[in-house]
């Protein structure tokens, strides 16, 4: 995808999350439901966020600077985690209001348009979500996969609030009346501790990447066997990978010892293999960055 693809895909998600939170905010103006209205403040987190992701976006296509001589990769990981801990926030403040109201007798709300928003941000949020999953699948960057995140979060607390507030609206006027207060401060509770792993895990994965983490087993192991075979025509005693994921970016610094009967090797030849690596290290894993550095010296290795 290219970069103005990429972008309409995070606009898109952008105006998506906007109008989710309006309508959210408004909807818990009337109806009095703070579980409608922690999932406005997703949606609206949502759209701020993409507003600055947009912004990254546009940076990591650059490329490197006088400022910035890699390139803005980390400011993927860097937002990625700014947004894991401000909906991680939200959820805190959230869930302690809705312990106060379990003991202190559950909230009083408007059913049937707590519903009909439940209904509506529901198949919204679950349309959103399998478009931007096409598009993340196209893309392949992270900014527009943890949208994808952000979208079945949304769609899973639309569907709680539609489930739990649809009971609600059957206990109405039946001898669990009384069960009714209880139903907006309980969900908010559920919807929480379904949906903080994912902030959790966007924090996680983040601090890793900001960390140079490397990539998974699996694929540092198929990186290793693809080496190995393309450097084994040549008089190489042994080499030493070492890998860092940062974003969408992930680098491979390759130090490969050579044999005696190797080392007059003229540059041009050296550059030849170095492509060669880079080229098939890249027919696996297309944006990974290789450098590859010849020694004589084990102790360089």
């Amino acid at each position: 995808m290219s970069t103005n693809q990429e972008l309409r895909a995070l606009r898109l998600s952008a105006w998506g999350q906007l109008f989710f939170g309006a309508l959210g905010l408004g909807f818990a103006l009337y109806t009095e439901s703070e579980a409608i209205l922690l999932d406005g403040y997703f949606s609206l987190i949502g759209f701020a966020m993409s507003l600055l992701t947009m912004k990254v976006a546009r940076l990591v296509q650059q490329g490197g600077d006088e400022t910035f001589h890699f390139g803005y990769f980390g400011f993927e990981p860097m937002l990625n985690l700014l947004k894991g801990i401000v909906i991680l926030g939200v959820c805190g403040f959230s869930l302690a209001s809705a312990i106060k109201a379990l003991l202190h007798g559950g909230r009083v709300l408007a059913v049937g348009p707590a519903l009909l928003y439940g209904v509506i941000a529901a198949v919204g949020c679950l349309v959103m979500a399998g478009v931007m999953t096409r598009l993340a699948k196209r893309s392949g960057s992270p900014l527009v996969t943890v949208e994808v995140q952000t979208w079945r979060v949304d769609a899973v607390v639309s569907l709680g609030v539609v489930a739990a507030f649809l009971a609600a609206f059957l206990l109405e006027g039946s001898r669990w009346s009384g069960v009714v207060d209880y139903v907006d401060p309980g969900l908010v509770t559920l919807m929480i501790l379904g949906v903080i792993p994912t902030p959790i895990r966007i924090v996680l994965d983040s601090l890793g990447e900001l960390l140079s983490i490397a990539p998974e087993k699996p694929v540092q192991e198929e990186v290793q066997q693809r080496f190995d075979e393309l450097v084994a025509d040549y008089p190489f005693e042994r080499n030493v990978l070492r890998m860092a994921r940062v974003g969408r970016i992930s680098y491979l610094l390759a130090h490969v010892l050579v044999k005696p009967e190797f080392q007059n090797q003229n540059i041009g030849e050296l550059d030849l293999i170095r492509r060669r690596i880079e080229a098939g290290i890249r027919e696996l894993h297309p944006s990974w960055e290789v450098d590859t550095l010849f020694v004589a010296d084990e102790s360089l290795v």
